[in-house]
């Protein structure tokens, strides 16, 4: 029976792991034929994989990969999407949601939402959990003002959001109390 040298062995395993990586490194192909929904749970899924940079404007869900190719998903015309980290001790300013960045504080935390159009009629009413990122992730009608409220752990919070051209993508001020 002959004996491989360890160092062998382990010099293969990396260069097969290392190959398996190559794989699965994220591309812009990937993207292809991809809905704005898609692209997004794309972005949230690819999250420090690649050194990809993913986030939502109020237009596309947009990538930039290593060696500078750039990649836009559009939102579908009527729609956008509002990413919300409600928070009760630690926050951080932002307008444009990152998925390749952002971090809210309640990882996986259950929360109920409520959010009421301009005439005060309710769009939404369910509890959804944040990601692992701390965040929510809620698909509005355009060009509309809304009020949303969360409720979590026992606490409350109240804002406004806009889906307008040009709003915000990330609320990161919605104090749970």
């Amino acid at each position: 029976m002959s004996r491989v040298p360890l160092a062998l062995v382990l010099t293969l395993t990396g260069l097969v792991s290392l190959g398996a990586a190559q794989q699965a490194a994220p591309t812009a192909a990937q993207l292809t034929g991809l809905s704005a929904r898609q692209a997004l749970a794309k972005a949230n899924e690819w999250r420090g994989a690649g050194g990809v940079q993913s986030f939502v404007t109020s237009e596309a869900v947009m990538f930039k990969f290593p060696g500078g190719q750039q990649k836009a998903v559009a939102l579908p015309a009527g729609q956008m999407v509002i990413a919300i980290a409600p928070y009760v001790n630690r926050t951080h300013p932002c307008k444009t949601h990152y998925m390749s960045g952002c971090q809210g504080e309640l990882v996986n935390t259950p929360v109920a939402v409520i959010v009421k159009n301009q005439a005060g009629k309710t769009v939404l009413n369910r509890t959804v959990k944040t990601m692992a990122n701390g965040f929510l992730e809620l698909w509005l009608d355009r060009d509309q003002t809304y009020q949303v409220t969360l409720r979590a752990s026992g606490k409350t919070t109240t804002g406004m959001l806009s889906t307008q051209a040009g709003s915000d993508t990330c609320v990161t001020t919605l104090k749970l109390q």
